[in-house]
């Protein structure tokens, strides 16, 4: 259990330490590891802990989604070679090997939303740790859909979509049971709802007015941050601004238009 001092416990500590050092290491897939065993520890996180946690998955799972767009161009070009034989088997090997990556993903993907919703959303009442939480579980199903096709493809989407859609709610409720629009955690998952709608709905339209609703919000309320939370929210606004600038113009140019 937490020590009222503060202080951890000494193998708590130790997950802790080795997480961090397998994160400097490049050692993804062992920081994975200690990552699920500080999430089944049985104890709310702390901030450092929820931060180590995600980025164990993320940085896995990112190097997974970066081998598979490698494979993908490759698959593509050996795919034009004019002798059938020879295409044919490396074809099917390239399409077996992009098996493997997928597979990995998928169940790493699987099993980030798992522990977030056995071991760590039910021990939490805040509200903004809930929104973090929740905003990890839709990103791993944002993630997973990029593994799937067809119709499994349509239902993690889905499954994303309202997962996104249950975070952003709880965020933007009344009063002090929501979240400031400058809130880090707000304004984290406005900016990942957004790339949701643009790059796996493919709704441009509505990527744009929730990036800059969220963007407009949280811009006349900035002179209020003390300049510890300042640096984070600017850091996400100037993500967001500079997303929707770019989806802006790709609207402009394809004669859409976005208001």
């Amino acid at each position: 259990p937490w020590q009222p001092s503060g202080k951890l416990e000494p193998e708590r500590q130790l997950l802790i330490d080795r997480a961090r050092l397998a994160e400097s290491a490049g050692r993804y897939e062992d920081m994975i590891h200690l990552g699920r065993e500080l999430a089944e520890y049985g104890t709310k996180l702390t901030a450092p802990e929820r931060n180590l946690f995600c980025a164990a998955y993320k940085q896995y799972v990112g190097q997974r989604r970066a081998s598979l767009k490698k494979v993908d161009s490759v698959l593509e070009m050996e795919e034009l070679i004019p002798d059938v034989e020879e295409r044919t088997w490396k074809v099917e090997a390239l399409k077996e090997y992009r098996g493997v990556i997928t597979g990995e993903a998928r169940i790493t993907c699987e099993e980030a939303v798992r522990l977030v919703d056995s071991s760590l959303l039910p021990l939490e009442n805040s509200s903004e740790v809930r929104v973090f939480y929740l905003k990890i579980k839709a990103d791993f199903k944002r993630y997973a859909s990029d593994f799937c096709e067809g119709p499994e493809r349509q239902l993690v989407a889905d499954e994303a979509l309202a997962t996104y859609q249950e975070a952003f709610d709880l965020a933007a409720q009344p009063g002090e049971d929501g979240l400031a629009p400058t809130n880090g955690s707000r304004l984290a998952l406005a900016l990942n709802f957004a790339v949701f709608y643009h790059q796996v709905l493919k709704q441009p339209d509505k990527a744009c007015l929730l990036a800059k609703a969220a963007f407009d919000d949280a811009v006349s309320m900035m002179d209020q941050l003390e300049d510890e939370h300042y640096q984070e929210a600017s850091t996400l606004m100037r993500t967001l601004r500079d997303n929707l600038t770019a989806w802006t113009n790709q609207l402009m140019e394809a004669g859409l238009g976005a208001d």
